[in-house]
């Protein structure tokens, strides 16, 4: 027994340096997790999303996450991209939204993005999440030992950023492309640092680090974050020596640009959508000026201070612009990192893009307006798109300032004045929020929640006063690093205990569907919301995406809702029960667009009234249950149709038909979005596609029996795809050429 310990502690001895950092930080992001893992929470955002499920409560039933789009966007298409790359498709394609749009070129899907493989999993989600977490921890430790931080603080500093408020909090696309930005200034911070050997390792990292951001799917985000490094990357030139800046200015240009050749097959879908898509309000002025209200500021060092999220419809404002928090911990010691000596220009560069990033998200001084000039910025959301650069700048602030607390006596001696300010603009914080939470009612275990929740900040502040009294301990620093842990676990967690126990989906109406729609669609009144039928292979008329076909907007506008109410990046049910009926109206206005759209199905709430006038034209309902209701339209048009009586039509798949037209020629007709990358063979000989009824795609078939098949291919995407196997090809190249000769000095020695 002791042999074999001894053996297992020598084998652990050999294993790298980094192995226990790497461990402590998997092990805090699945502990940060543990509510979702061990089955007290439920991660699927269908409860929230949509109206097929009923839920158990924990303590109280809230959302886990903020932005809904992680059931509309990164939920359902994440898992139909994955399904199809299992089936052996490359997934362009959804046929189940709206009448048919790109899905990888849509971007927030991240179709592409190599992670999203985990969508198939019943728990893909999750997964999918802690897997970007565990990287962005790992790449911030590995940055902060690049930056000389020691081991245990760089640790610490790695589960901050594995867990920051961003992947807290938000939880769809947005927080996709985070994981990369310490990766991406890690990458640059190894150009600079063997820039006088033959290394190329760095140049390797940054170059992978820009293309995973961008094929994550939220290039808004990847933008902000990308200007951080950016400025990171200028900054830290200047340290480099003269003689070696020209190498490693080389080193730079050669990552950036392989880095965008390796993106090329993700980018030219996105902007050969762009060209033909609405884009919704970053299309209008409001996103140039727009900015979370001031009492929003609270949530950013006391991120509960409102209670859970959107508990407080007083705070939804903020709710629904923020991207992030800090904790108090990490401000207290991010102010005393701003005071050390060594990296001094670092430390400054990243105070300043915290405060003025802080700043610029609430226009303090009309700061949002000057990031305007910059291009694209006044068609992003700042207050939420920037946050995750400022968390980043505050967490390797606050690993600078753990490290100068254990060695230096100016920061001993300045800890308690920086933890005494922290806890000013904390005491701020719950004043200024005071206001805005009176009259807010809840039950006593909820309250009892709010107000542990509202006391954590306090006691982290307590604790650091405590330990500034003991500063010249030995392990002084050691508990330092402990609490911002502890804080950082448990804000992250709160969140998780607000989602619900248990979802039980109302499986038969989505099975009688699967059984009885065909390849005809269904039209949603507030059940199976918008891109929820992507999740269960369910062609789903409804639609909400970003950016959103110019040609079904145009059909929706025109055809379908006139004067649509909402955003038209969406064909959505708004406004409860008052949404529903309008719907409902508008589709007795407009029954045949409907018909003639494919619709075959309504599906709604089982405690609403179909309208008399829905009856009187045909509708009867066919499926019923507690919480479902589903009615057939008669005569919907098929997918595929032809003008001539005469002809017969069969269909395989969406994209496969036989066409018989004993009589003569005619004109075949698919209800599927016309755009451009759409081809069609008859009888194995390419024919012109052209748009029918404004929005739909048709084609000329010839006498007798033909057999038809379509296919898509974003434009211009093979080129794309050249390049970036190109890029691919020269990256391996240079690996493997830069191992060879390493592998044959280690021979030689």
């Amino acid at each position: 027994m002791n042999n074999a310990w001894a053996n297992l502690v020598a084998r652990y001895r050999r294993l790298p340096q980094s192995t226990t950092p790497i461990v402590v930080i998997v092990l805090c992001v699945l502990f940060g997790n543990i509510l979702f893992l061990i089955g007290y929470a439920n991660i699927d955002p269908i409860s929230w999303t949509a109206g097929i499920s009923r839920i158990l409560c924990n303590v109280t039933c809230g959302r886990p996450m903020i932005d809904p789009n992680v059931g509309y966007l990164t939920q359902s298409l994440g898992h139909l991209s994955a399904m199809d790359i299992l089936h052996g498709h490359i997934p362009w394609w959804n046929y189940y939204e709206g009448i048919g749009q790109p899905l990888a070129g849509e971007m927030q899907s991240a179709a592409l993005f190599p992670l999203t493989i985990l969508f198939a999993l019943p728990s893909g989600l999750l997964w999918f999440h802690v897997s970007l977490e565990i990287i962005a921890g790992v790449s911030t430790y590995f940055l902060a030992r690049r930056l000389s931080i020691p081991i245990i603080f760089a640790t610490g500093v790695g589960v901050l950023f594995a867990l920051n408020g961003t992947f807290s909090w938000l939880g769809n696309a947005v927080l996709n492309p985070v994981a990369f930005m310490p990766m991406l200034i890690l990458g640059i911070e190894m150009i600079y640092d063997s820039v006088k050997s033959t290394s190329r390792k760095g140049w390797y990292v940054a170059a992978i680090a820009l293309a995973l951001s961008l094929y994550a799917g939220f290039p808004e985000v990847a933008y902000f974050d990308g200007l951080f490094c950016a400025g990171w990357a200028i900054l830290r030139f200047f340290s480099v020596p003269k003689p070696d800046r020209l190498v490693a200015a080389r080193r730079l240009g050669l990552a950036g640009v392989v880095g965008l050749l390796l993106s090329l097959p993700i980018l030219v879908p996105f902007y050969d959508f762009m060209k033909v898509a609405n884009v919704g309000s970053h299309a209008e002025a409001g996103l140039a000026t727009s900015h979370l209200p001031l009492h929003g500021a609270s949530m950013f060092i006391d991120p509960y201070v409102y209670g859970l999220i959107f508990a407080n419809p007083n705070a939804s404002p903020a709710w629904g612009g923020i991207g992030g928090y800090f904790t108090f911990s990490v401000i207290a010691l991010a102010l005393l990192g701003l005071f050390g000596a060594r990296l001094r220009p670092l430390r400054i560069f990243l105070g300043s893009w915290a405060v003025i990033g802080t700043l610029s998200i609430f226009s303090v001084a009309n700061l949002r307006e000057v990031w305007n000039i910059l291009p694209l910025a006044s068609s992003a959301a700042l207050s939420r798109y920037l946050m995750p650069s400022c968390e980043l700048a505050l967490i390797v602030l606050a690993g600078l300032g753990m490290m100068d607390f254990a060695s230096d006596r100016r920061a001993k001696r300045l800890f308690t004045s920086t933890t005494a300010f922290a806890l000013l603009l904390l005491l701020w914080a719950a004043f200024e929020a005071h206001a805005w939470n009176v009259g807010q009612s809840h039950a006593f275990k909820t309250h009892l929640v709010y107000d542990i929740l509202d006391a954590s900040p306090f006691f982290a502040a307590f604790v650091l006063l405590v330990i500034g009294r003991f500063s010249r301990a030995k392990i002084a620093p050691l508990l330092v690093t402990i609490l911002m842990v502890g804080e950082s676990v448990v804000m992250f967690q709160v969140p998780t205990g607000g989602a619900a126990k248990q979802i039980n989906i109302d499986m038969a109406p989505i099975h009688f569907l699967q059984t009885h729609q065909g390849k005809e669609r269904f039209l949603d009144l507030g059940i199976l919301t918008a891109n929820w039928g992507s999740e269960f292979n369910l062609n789903s008329l409804s639609a909400i995406d970003l950016p959103f076909p110019k040609t079904f907007a145009h059909l929706i506008e025109s055809r379908l809702y006139p004067n649509f109410p909402w955003p038209i990046n969406q064909f959505v049910i708004h406004a409860g029960i008052a949404g529903i009926e309008a719907q409902e109206q508008e589709v007795v206005d407009h029954f045949s667009a409907y018909q003639d759209a494919s619709v075959k199905y309504l599906v709604a709430p089982s405690s609403i009234d179909l309208l008399p006038a829905l009856t009187e034209l045909g509708v009867k309902q066919v499926f019923g249950d507690s919480i479902v209701a589903i009615y057939k339209i008669p005569n919907p048009r098929p997918l595929f149709s032809t003008a001539s009586t005469s002809c017969t039509v069969t269909s395989s798949s969406e994209n496969a038909a036989t066409v018989s037209c004993p009589t003569g020629a005619t004109t075949l007709v698919r209800t599927e979005l016309y755009m451009a990358g759409w081809h069609a063979d008859v009888n194995g000989k390419p024919v012109t596609i052209t748009k029918s009824d404004g929005a739909y795609q048709s084609i000329p078939v010839p006498a007798g029996t033909s057999k038809v098949e379509f296919s898509f291919m974003p434009p211009h995407e093979k080129y794309a795809i050249l390049a970036g196997l190109l890029a691919a090809l020269f990256l391996a190249f240079t690996w493997i050429r830069e191992r060879i000769p390493a592998r044959r000095l280690r021979r030689e020695r």
